[in-house]
């Protein structure tokens, strides 16, 4: 129970940890930190294995932490080559972009920001950085960011790779240096904090997230710890370039963390006059953008009802050609004009009237007493080839109810069809003996 608890309490910690905005706030220098993330990426100490640098006569190159972190993100599988070309040929672009991923690393920007103003899924806020968006205003998105940190590995970790801090002081103590890709390495800091802080920090208030917190402890000693926690488990046990007093008389500690009062705290982490005036221009760009694109969706819904109203209209109305003329009926048994109603859409049967006879044979005497026939149509083939459903409708269209079916003028389909439905009932009758051949059917048909 325990256990359960203090997962529940990292957890809600790490969620609380990432920044939360609303859609089109822009990304202040104080939400980033960025005079920390300034000083960890000035930093000038060329002290940090680069395992994807090539090796020179006196061993594997040394690299800042700056460069370390490009080359990592540029040799990652899921780097485009145009991000990894303009990250070359651009390096204030590149610096802008790693200070970004380092926040998506540590889960400081989540999965749910976009940086780009025309992105139209519901699934991402998007959010102007100003501050890192000068050298290039395309940062891609936080999704991507991080299929690209996901795929930073070293070539003999694809199987084994580190995920707790002991594996990665075990790695380096046995002489694997890197102990780590620098991103697993963050990613493995981060998931620990508490253990990171346990070790380090020789104090209960603050973690290893708090270094990308806004806190009341000044941006460079904040950014002194980071370096020396990613030199100490990705170098080694080696002398920490980064100590000062305080760390090299506490062995295992941090460089001390200095506090701020709150007037320096509030002149850290200030944005710039044009920094705020050009989010006030990308959150109307973007404000503009959604209700462009929402009339545009309601524009497409409009379409598409229309659209769905007249289908419906089309198909419950005949063709033009099958719809009879319009007539005043002052006499209930006028007749309508015979039409072809094989060619009538399923969907609206014609009326049902009693159709004048075509055949002056099939008419009734003056003296007949008997209702006419209805004017029942060979199919255009002149045979029966009329499928099961063109032969019901053309009975539905054209059969009248009151009409006597034992009269012997229907015409040939009916009475094909009338035959069938006997024969049917016939061998249904007779299930027990042989069935009769369909030269026989025939036959009984013709006969009936």
């Amino acid at each position: 129970m325990a256990t359960h608890k203090a997962n529940s309490s990292l957890f809600a910690r790490r969620k609380a940890f990432a920044i939360k905005h609303h859609e089109a706030e822009p990304l202040t220098r104080r939400d980033l930190q960025y005079d920390f993330l300034h000083h960890v990426f000035a930093s000038q100490e060329r002290v940090f294995t680069d395992p994807n640098l090539p090796a020179n006569q006196d061993g594997p190159q040394s690299a800042t932490f700056r460069d370390l972190y490009v080359h990592a993100l540029t040799s990652s599988p899921r780097c485009s080559k145009a991000l990894r070309e303009k990250m070359q040929d651009t390096p204030d672009f590149a610096t802008d972009f790693a200070k970004i991923s380092l926040l998506a690393n540590v889960g400081r920007v989540n999965t749910t920001m976009t940086f780009l103003p025309e992105m139209r899924t519901a699934l991402r806020t998007y959010h102007p950085v100003p501050s890192l968006q000068k050298a290039d205003a395309n940062l891609q998105d936080a999704p991507r960011i991080k299929n690209i940190l996901k795929a930073c590995s070293l070539k003999d970790e694809a199987n084994a790779m580190p995920v707790t801090p002991a594996e990665l002081r075990a790695r380096a103590a046995n002489g694997t240096v890197p102990s780590s890709s620098i991103v697993n390495l963050l990613f493995v800091l981060s998931n620990h904090f508490t253990t990171v802080a346990h070790e380090h920090f020789g104090r209960l208030d603050i973690d290893f997230l708090d270094l990308f917190l806004p806190v009341q402890i000044s941006s460079i000693s904040r950014a002194r710890a980071f370096l020396w926690l990613a030199f100490h488990y990705h170098q080694g046990p080696a002398a920490n370039p980064f100590d000062d007093q305080h760390s090299r008389q506490h062995l295992g500690l941090v460089p001390k963390l200095v506090p701020l009062t709150e007037q320096e705290f509030e002149q850290e982490n200030v944005d710039t006059d044009d920094e705020k005036e050009y989010a006030a221009k990308m959150t109307k760009v973007r404000m503009d953008f959604l209700a462009k694109n929402a009339q545009a969706n309601e524009g497409n819904t409009s379409k598409v009802q229309k659209g769905s109203v007249k289908a419906k209209a089309s198909a419950l109305s005949p063709p033009d050609k099958a719809v009879p003329a319009k007539r005043e009926r002052s006499d209930p048994d006028s007749l309508v004009e015979d039409t072809n109603t094989d060619d009538v859409p399923l969907s609206r049967p014609p009326q049902r009237k009693r159709a004048k006879p075509v055949d002056a044979a099939l008419a009734p005497s003056e003296t007949s007493t008997a209702r006419a026939p209805p004017n029942l149509h060979r199919h255009p083939s002149g045979g029966f080839p009329r499928s099961i459903l063109q032969q019901a409708w053309h009975v539905v269209t054209t059969v009248d109810a009151f009409f006597e079916s034992d009269e012997e003028d229907l015409d040939e389909p009916a009475r094909h069809a009338y035959a069938m439905r006997l024969q049917v009932l016939a061998d249904f009758h007779q299930s027990s003996t042989t069935t009769p051949t369909h030269s026989h059917q025939w036959q009984r048909a013709s006969a009936s």
